[in-house]
């Protein structure tokens, strides 16, 4: 039987509209004075069929000399124009769809702004209200709504070039849980309640977990027929069952680390993700600007906990999947397994007691330490964008001393501005993870870039270096809908996964949505409207450059979803390997983690010279159940995944055997 949850419509009363559009930018080049000349005017983002769009437009310049004169691009919607002087743009749309809308400052003195944004035109009536209470019937706020288009209904048909007419329209709720949507196309819709918080389970209407189940509603082309669609909020992370994760922090000497801090944060937070069920693009859109979006931070979606003097720690915790992390004063920050980068931090899927969690962190050497500060910024209207910043130490082209790749990850303030320290010397590149609809994006100095070979370098000695601003693009929300495109990327040299990869959904030259991929190389990106869509793919110190193909998701004519499914597969960079911070001084088998399992572990291990490996698995009559490694291996830090489907629950040993050592572990299977 489905998982629904029942409840009863409830009358609402009419309320203001909130209509929410998001703006978008191209990827056109960035001005090269940007800090003389800037648009300072926010455009309308919706427009309706037959109806005058207008906008009137404003860039300043710091130089009071200058004489600004207005130009539009000529891939603009035939019959937009713009004023050269006043900046006014004038538009009848002929066609609903999306239309992308290039305007040019020029100044006198030869100095250029752009500005591009996307507008979202309907042509129709309809309206949707209603209430989203809890289960005691009191009103939510800041719920959001989405709306979402399955079929078309409309007789007038779309501009042939856009090839779609699938819409959405998003509203939030106010303090007592109403919303309204106004001037809304026929047709056939899904309506998803997105909750800001862990506090409610998001739903899609009438009560559902996913969108294939959801109930359809009609919305016809008329004001005077106002649809109420109400939900009812289960209570969310507050009802999860606790569990307990333990573990201890030591230095490289294995030493314990007595003021260290412990942070379990709630993967979708941490990452930024978008899934069907749960929207933390939303979330942060929403309150990325006034609430605790930091990473060691004192949010909901936040955990931590210090270690005793002994470096132990022990810590309760919601059910989940959380991205983990210790940092102490005067040692580099280390993501759980040995991970400095975020994006490939091993994901922590808890759902029981587990034990052996620990972080070993490597001091900082006693030289001169460098810094990086800059900001954020939206590319169109150069406000700042609170973001997760990467910066990633470049050593496959820059070889010296310390010999090691590793990367340093903060959080800007709420403005968009960051400060990246203690950096040993070596060169950098500085990436951003905005929060919220917003593409990532590389520092550089003449673009607003996804690829890293395109990004600028950043060259640190012991010295600060200021003014590195990351421009980045919004993603339309008006393009939302409930398809996905997924896969696997892995390297071309044979089946090896590739993890913390950026994969990205491309629709004619616009980043409509991206995913990062797991330890097992597996992606998703959900959200996305019904189209055709370029999927790209880019990681630091690979070649992703011809890794691209095509892919189409649709509906189908009950308008359930119609996923793609793409794999992708790139290469390295001739000469990078990118081993563990620490090189490994001794042979060591750690503790499996989960532990108990169900049905998969991970077992990390580190080898302290190269030779012939074995890693197996055995029951307690000591048979042999299952061969996890088994060959010639580097020196280095490793982790092997154990699926133990169609195993009994029971106790399990597995065992590391090289030519000169041997150590064994006992791990819980509990099915």
């Amino acid at each position: 039987m489905k998982n629904k949850y029942w409840f009863f419509a409830i009358t609402v009363l009419t309320i203001a509209l909130i209509f929410t559009q998001s703006l978008l930018s191209q990827n056109t080049p960035a001005p090269p004075f940007r800090n003389k000349i800037k648009f300072i005017s926010q455009p309308p983002l919706y427009g309706q069929r037959g109806v005058a769009y207008s906008y009137t437009t404003q860039a300043i310049t710091a130089d009071s000399t200058e004489i600004i004169r207005y130009f539009t691009d000529k891939h603009n919607p035939h019959g937009l124009t713009i004023d050269s002087l006043s900046g006014v743009v004038n538009w009848i749309p002929a066609a609903k769809g999306w239309y992308t809308i290039t305007l040019i400052a020029r100044s006198n003195k030869r100095d250029i702004a752009y500005q591009s944004f996307m507008v979202t035109v309907t042509g129709g009536n309809g309206i949707v209200q209603g209430r989203v209470t809890d289960t005691l019937n009191t009103g939510i706020s800041n719920i959001i709504i989405e709306v979402l288009q399955a079929l078309s209904t409309d007789p007038v048909p779309l501009y042939p070039s856009l090839n779609n007419g699938c819409y959405a329209y998003s509203a939030k709720t106010d303090d007592n849980g109403y919303y309204r949507i106004s001037h809304v196309d026929p047709g056939v819709y899904k309506v998803h309640a997105i909750s800001p918080t862990p506090r409610y389970l998001s739903q899609w209407y009438d009560g559902w977990y996913n969108p294939s189940d959801a109930d359809k509603i009609i919305i016809p082309d008329s004001p005077s027929v106002t649809l109420a669609v109400n939900f009812k909020l289960q209570g969310g992370v507050v009802r999860l069952p606790k569990i307990t994760v333990s573990g201890v922090v030591t230095d490289t000497n294995r030493l314990p680390i007595k003021a260290a801090d412990i942070f379990y944060v709630q993967s979708g937070f941490a990452l930024n993700s978008k899934t069907t069920v749960d929207d933390y693009r939303e979330y942060f859109n929403l309150n990325a600007w006034w609430g605790d979006f930091m990473l060691d931070g004192k949010s909901n979606h936040v955990y931590s906990a210090k270690v005793d003097s002994l470096g132990k720690y022990s810590l309760q915790i919601p059910q989940g999947s959380y991205i983990a992390f210790a940092k102490a004063r005067g040692y580099a920050t280390e993501f759980y397994f040995n991970q400095s980068d975020l994006l490939s931090a091993n994901l922590l899927a808890l759902r029981h007691d587990s034990s052996g969690v620990n972080f070993i962190l490597a001091p900082l050497p006693s030289v001169a330490l460098g810094t990086i500060t800059g900001s954020v910024l939206d590319s169109a209207q150069g406000i700042g964008v609170p973001s997760r910043i990467i910066a990633y130490r470049d050593r496959w082209t820059s070889k010296d001393n310390f010999n090691c790749f590793r990367s340093y990850v903060v959080d800007t303030d709420s403005l968009g501005a960051f400060s990246v320290d203690s950096l040993l010397p070596g060169s950098y590149f500085v990436f951003a993870v905005p929060l919220g609809n917003y593409s990532p994006a590389f520092y550089s100095t003449d673009t607003a870039s996804t690829r890293w070979k395109k990004a600028a370098k950043v060259d640190i000695s012991g010295n600060t270096i200021d003014g590195i601003d990351i421009y980045v693009h919004q993603i339309p929300s008006s393009m939302n809908g409930y398809t996905s495109i997924s896969g696997a990327v892995r390297l071309l040299s044979g089946s090896a996964s590739v993890a913390g990869a950026l994969v990205y959904a491309n629709r004619n030259g616009v980043v409509s949505g991206y995913a990062i991929t797991d330890e097992n190389g597996n992606y998703s990106i959900e959200g996305l409207a019904p189209g055709t869509y370029t999927v790209t793919v880019d990681k630091l110190g690979y070649n992703t450059e011809t890794a691209s193909k095509s892919a189409t998701v649709s509906y189908s004519t009950t308008g359930d979803p119609v996923n793609a499914n793409v794999d992708l597969s790139i290469d390295e960079v001739t000469g990078v390997t990118q081993t563990s911070t620490l090189q490994p001084t001794k042979f060591m088998l750690e503790q499996n983690f989960p532990n108990p399992f169900n049905p998969s572990t991970t077992i990390n291990y580190a080898l302290n010279q190269s030779g012939i490996v074995e890693l197996k698995v055995y029951n307690l009559l000591g048979q042999e159940v299952r061969t996890l490694v088994n060959g010639f291996q580097n020196a280095g830090s490793y982790h092997a995944t154990f699926n133990a489907q169609g195993l009994s629950s029971g106790i399990y040993f597995y065992r590391l055997q090289s030519q000169n050592s041997i150590q064994t572990r006992k791990m819980i299977l509990l099915q």
